[in-house]
């Protein structure tokens, strides 16, 4: 009597399978009958034919392990082992890695045409709170610095007495503030606007100034000179009652003021008194510079936003306190439109030198464009540098000029009465640096330098974000033609008289904002192309691994030969055959 035994196994021989290039799938099986060979042979037949329809797939699913793994053993083909069998080859699975081939090939692609610096551009656009952009946009980083310079008269009794034809001026500053500004009322609108009200404000740094506040200094009367010539042209009446007025109080043409007084709280008794018996035309009785400037520095901005409006058209202005033209002007007269400029905080995306970048500041009244000059490079960051047009207070001859007044002003000069009170007020270039008009024409004393007196902005021109900007403006008193005063008054006459200049100076970005910007333009570029790089190879590689691989397993594991091949009996298969044999041969 023989012991029954059935043991399924496969014996993988790398060494042999190297020379054939093939896996041999043994099935072994012992039987002891006390039946006939002829009964014999037809029970093996049965019984090898119902078991290797069973094996040949564990065989199969065996081989796909070895080739995963590059291993020798002989597996029992159980149910829990072919589950384990089949986990671990699911990381090679070759429809899995075709699928992640062809992913990462998608991926790699589209990186190309979208990068992740586009994308993050392309986000920018819509201004999503919670984000970067917004935020640091939402809460500026006190980073703008304003430097008042202020013009002291060094000979006005000479002047009064006819001594001297000009007046002689001495620079004094700078007086130096942080400027504060706020965004607040925020609001997202349905056609890609967002409108917001921004507020300016004043803080006096003490530990950066040299100048004490309390210091005096001489300065022209702007209550009395700058009231005459506001009145100049008026009838007799009016001008006669104004001398009344001014001599009443005994003011003079020239004061002795404080700094701060000069800057914050410029009072005159002919001010005052005039606010009162006419306050349609004397709104104000303090005429203190910074005063006037700040007083109403609280405005309602409305800029474009959103995938819509594009790169070009970002965070420009749509309408500045609700209107799209200059405050002040008259749109049917001046062609000029706030529409397309900037306040200076943040500019387009995808800036180009053939840009032109339009500023708008209330205290200047009136656009100022900045044209590309030079690149530079600031914190390994490169730059484009735009400066403020020399000629743009040059006089328009074939156009409508909207920053002149009748009678015309000289090149050089602009008009900005229409943002303080339709009071006298021109503004230059500080100490008339471009030569217009000649700095020697109307005073003495001033000294230009164009390092000095310039104005420019270094902007990042892919995403729009100012490294640096200067802009620097000086406040005039415009006297007209006194010839209907007295003689006293007639010195005056058609004369410019420097008040004082301003620098508002962006000094830098937050480190954090500077360290963003020089990952975005500087590493990120690079980087992702190298990273879609090996993306896309990697991706090819696992296609093209797959489709070398199913040549390979074609020739490499007989079971598949066998599954081809399953009408054939099993006699045909050597292995079989040797079995059915060696089974045959048994003694009974």
């Amino acid at each position: 009597m023989y012991t029954e035994s059935i043991i399924p196994t496969v014996s993988l021989n790398s060494e042999r399978s190297s020379r054939t290039n093939s896996t041999n799938c043994v099935d072994s099986d012992s039987k002891d009958s006390d039946s006939g060979k002829e009964s014999a042979s037809d029970s093996f037949n049965s019984l090898i034919e119902d078991r290797v329809e069973e094996n040949y797939s564990n065989c199969l699913d065996d081989c796909i392990d070895v080739k995963c793994t590059g291993t020798q053993y002989s597996v029992p083909y159980g149910e829990d082992q072919c589950k384990v069998i089949k986990k671990r080859s699911l990381c090679c699975n070759s429809v899995t890695q075709t699928a992640w081939g062809v992913l990462l090939i998608i991926i790699s692609i589209s990186g190309f045409v979208f990068s992740p610096l586009d994308f993050m551009l392309w986000e920018k656009l819509n201004m999503r709170p919670g984000l970067p952009p917004y935020e640091w946009w939402a809460n500026p980083p006190d980073e703008v610095k304003m430097r008042a310079y202020i013009f002291n008269v060094t000979n006005h009794e000479r002047f009064m007495k006819g001594l001297d034809k000009k007046l002689n001026l001495q620079e004094i500053g700078p007086i130096v503030y942080l400027e504060k500004l706020q965004h607040y009322d925020i609001k997202f609108n349905e056609n890609s606007t967002l409108t917001y009200t921004a507020k300016r404000s004043l803080i006096y740094l003490p530990d950066e100034n040299t100048y004490d506040l309390n210091a005096t200094i001489i300065v022209p009367n702007l209550a009395v000179l700058g009231m005459a010539s506001f009145l100049h042209d008026s009838n007799y009446f009016v001008r006669a009652a104004f001398r009344l007025l001014v001599n009443a109080h005994g003011s003079e043409f020239f004061v002795n003021r404080t700094l701060y007084e000069y800057l914050w709280d410029y009072r005159d008794p002919v001010l005052v008194t005039s606010k009162n018996i006419v306050p349609s035309l004397v709104p104000v009785d303090n005429m203190g510079f910074l005063k006037r400037m700040y007083s109403d520095f609280i405005d309602e901005v409305t800029v474009e936003i959103g995938s819509e409006r594009g790169h070009d058209n970002f965070f420009q202005i749509n309408r500045f306190r609700g209107e799209p033209q200059l405050p002040g002007y008259d749109p049917a007269i001046c062609p000029d439109r706030i529409f397309g400029s900037t306040e200076g905080v943040m500019y387009h995306q995808h800036i180009t030198k053939q840009d032109v970048l339009l500023y708008w500041r209330k205290t200047v009244c009136k656009l100022m464009p900045l044209y590309f000059e030079s690149e530079l490079s600031m914190d390994e960051v490169p730059l484009y540098r735009y400066n403020l047009s020399e000629v743009v207070f040059e006089r328009v001859r074939n156009g409508t000029d909207c920053y002149d007044t009748s009678p015309s002003l000289p090149s050089g000069l602009s008009d900005a009465s229409k943002c303080y009170f339709n009071f006298p007020i021109v503004v230059s270039y500080p100490h008339f640096y471009t030569g217009s008009p000649p700095k020697d024409h109307y005073v003495t004393g001033l000294t230009p330098d164009r390092e000095k007196h310039n104005s420019y902005v270094v902007v990042e021109p892919i995403t729009g974000v100012p490294f640096r900007a200067v802009a620097r403006m000086q406040s005039n008193l415009r006297m007209h033609d006194l010839s209907l005063f007295t003689a006293e008054y007639k010195k005056f006459s058609n004369h410019v008289i420097p008040l004082f200049w301003a620098e508002y100076s962006q000094e830098g970005l937050p480190t954090v904002i500077k360290w963003t910007i020089y990952f975005m333009v500087v590493i990120l570029p690079p980087l992702s192309v190298i990273i879609f790089i090996l993306t896309l190879l990697l991706g090819s590689f696992l296609i093209t691994r797959q489709m070398y691989d199913l040549k390979i397993i074609k020739k490499f594991i007989p079971c598949i030969i066998q599954l081809k091949n399953k009408n054939k009996t099993v006699s045909s298969n050597k292995i079989f055959l040797y079995e059915k044999e060696s089974f045959i041969k048994l003694p009974s």
